[in-house]
């Protein structure tokens, strides 16, 4: 239950109202599992497991409204004259169930091989196609441990060589996407009626991913410590809302469409630059870097085009942008130029500007994705003092300003928002070389969607900083405290970005519009344990 106090114009307005709201929320979950462990003639070691969980989710809530409220003392439903809306807030269930084993063996802690398979039903899925089949199969050479290798062991420490391969699976994010639905308690000419509100698919089934991944580590002289990995996933079925024609009374429906391939690399270096009784400093260097591409598409499709600014293609990156491609401006004029982009017979673009926005072709245009992404921690301490940084970085990536469509207008019709401060920097007379047109008021805007709008997402970040003080055991020991230590954190202290009139740390679509900034927080704080 709660009852809402509203402020003193909107209680004038309505003459005051009070709303209440219910809301349950519930989830039991079955676990039950049995593992069995032996060993064979000492070096053979296995592992088994056969397990089975079910979760039940259910939430129901109801909401009310009541207005004519003349004493706010009585924050009371029932003291109201009028009922506003009464309506039911969410009534839903959601169930999944599981059944799962694995096997694990190792050989005299050289050679490990596993297996598992899951079969996994879901709720939101059609009963014909409810459950899915999951497997993964995975080994290790544990190299370091050969007879061969304990020549070089005192500078290669450690070597191993993993290898996997395995389908897992996402159920969709829509608890009844497969089911046709109705709406109810529509008003039809004052009389009670209902919808259609969403178009069955009884096909819908499970998006399934094909993972590979293959990864060495390495340890030298007991102070670098490499990991690299490589991974290939294709995702099948992906579950997508299709678009269809308009003439059936809907834009879309949940189904399962196309093909999506990511690849890439993983890198992680860790160092022990020093290690001794009063200093000590360890570096931790990630690095990824992945290629992301669409495969196919629904049947013989071979691009779809999201929205004024997105192309979904096969062969491009999901996130890839379609846009005008802007040319800068005209120096004498001051004019936005565009190249033409049309294409000839063997699909090279024509490179020629023009002022004229209308003649120019939309074409793909860089992607969301960044090329290369990761961090770099350092944890130093020396005597009772320790200093923690970690940065952040992300290389090769775009983002398409969706709110520079409604400031970088050049002055057209448009005067609700305000002009960005990079508009000073406008072309004003001949020769004046710059990236933003003139300004002419009310003139018409130019293309909305061209990439003078899209911009890089590179950056460096100083995420995390922070800096402690332990006091001495001597001086706690008398005040019967173990350990007292006195500390200074804080994030996203420093950003380097190439485009900083916005947070470069883009949604993943790479479509900003007015978000909030990453917040930066400083804390102190004091630690102690008896």
């Amino acid at each position: 239950y709660t009852g809402k106090e509203l402020p003193m114009e909107d209680r004038n307005k309505n003459n005051g109202y009070v709303e209440e709201q219910f809301s349950r929320y519930s989830q039991i979950t079955f676990t039950n599992t049995a593992e069995y462990k032996f060993n064979i003639a000492e070096k053979n070691h296995f592992t088994a497991l056969i397990g089975q969980e079910a979760i039940i989710s259910q939430q129901n809530g109801f909401s009310a409204r009541k207005k004519g409220h003349t004493d706010k003392r009585l924050m009371l439903i029932t003291a109201g004259t009028t009922w506003e809306n009464p309506s039911a807030m969410s009534n839903w269930k959601d169930t999944y169930n599981s059944f799962f084993a694995n096997v694990n063996y190792d050989y005299d802690d050289r050679y490990y091989i596993a297996g598992s398979y899951r079969r996994d039903g879901s709720s939101r899925l059609a009963p014909e196609s409810r459950w899915g089949d999951f497997w993964s199969v995975s080994g290790m050479w544990h190299l370091s441990n050969e007879s061969f290798m304990h020549a070089v062991k005192p500078v290669l420490n450690d070597v191993k060589i993993r290898a996997s391969y395995g389908v897992n699976g996402n159920q969709p994010g829509a608890l009844y996407g497969y089911m046709g639905l109705y709406s109810y308690g529509q008003n039809y000419m004052g009389a009670a009626g209902s919808y259609e509100s969403a178009q069955a698919n009884p096909g819908l089934k499970w998006e399934k991913n094909y993972n590979l991944n293959l990864g060495i580590d390495l340890a030298f002289i007991n102070r670098i410590f490499v990991t690299l990995e490589y991974y290939n996933r294709d995702t099948k079925d992906l579950l997508y809302n299709r678009p269809i024609s308009a003439t059936t009374g809907f834009l879309n429906y949940l189904a399962n469409i196309g093909q999506l391939n990511n690849k890439g690399v993983e890198l992680e270096l860790r160092t022990i630059n020093f290690a001794s009784p009063d200093f000590n400093w360890t570096s931790v260097l990630n690095l990824t870097h992945n290629r992301n591409k669409i495969v196919t598409l629904d049947g013989d499709m071979k691009q779809s085009i999201e929205g004024s600014w997105f192309i979904h293609k096969v062969g491009l990156p999901y996130n890839s942008f379609y846009v005008k491609e802007f040319a800068g401006v005209d120096t004498q004029t001051g004019k936005a130029l565009y190249y033409l982009n049309t294409q000839d017979e063997q699909g090279n673009y024509n490179k020629e500007k023009t002022d004229d926005a209308s003649k120019a072709q939309a074409i793909p245009y860089k992607s969301a994705d960044p090329k290369i992404a990761g961090g770099f921690t350092n944890i130093l301490s020396y005597k009772w003092f320790d200093l923690g940084l970690t940065f952040t970085y992300s290389l090769g990536g775009y983002s398409f300003d969706k709110a520079g469509t409604l400031i970088e207008t050049d002055g057209s019709k448009e005067k609700s928002y305000n002009l960005p401060v990079y508009a000073l920097d406008r072309w004003q007379k001949p020769g004046d070389i710059t990236d933003v047109p003139r300004f002419v008021l009310e003139q018409g805007a130019g293309p909305q969607n061209s990439s003078r709008y899209i911009h890089s997402t590179d950056h460096i970040r100083l995420k995390n900083l922070t800096l402690g003080f332990t006091l001495p055991g001597q001086w706690t020991q008398k005040a019967l405290i173990e350990n007292a230590r006195i500390y200074f954190s804080g994030t996203n202290l420093l950003t380097w970005a190439k485009w900083n009139q916005y947070d470069p740390e883009v949604p993943v679509n790479g479509e900003v519009f007015c978000e909030a900034p990453a917040m930066r927080t400083f804390n102190f704080g004091v630690e102690i344990t008896f």
